[in-house]
């Protein structure tokens, strides 16, 4: 069964495999456009996670703990 939850992600800069999710950002990132983008001092506090490609992705609510994100959106300051 190949749900989409299940895919590798692809980074939403270059398309190649996503290696982070970036929380701020709000995207799938390999390593070097991570690295390209948070280098950069504005964006150096950016909460960012490392995917493991094998893993389905499950965020979780920052708000409710334990609880898995179905809605969310974000301020003009990037906050969800």
């Amino acid at each position: 069964m190949d749900t989409e939850q299940n895919k590798i992600k692809a980074c939403d800069i270059c398309k190649e495999n996503a290696t982070y999710i970036c929380f701020t950002c709000n995207n799938y990132l390999c390593d070097k456009c991570s690295k390209y983008i948070h280098d950069m001092k504005i964006n150096s506090d950016h909460k960012k996670e490392k995917l493991d490609p094998y893993i389905p992705i499950e965020l979780k609510c920052q708000e409710h703990p334990g609880h898995p994100i179905f809605l969310f959106c974000l301020d003009e300051k990037g906050k969800i």
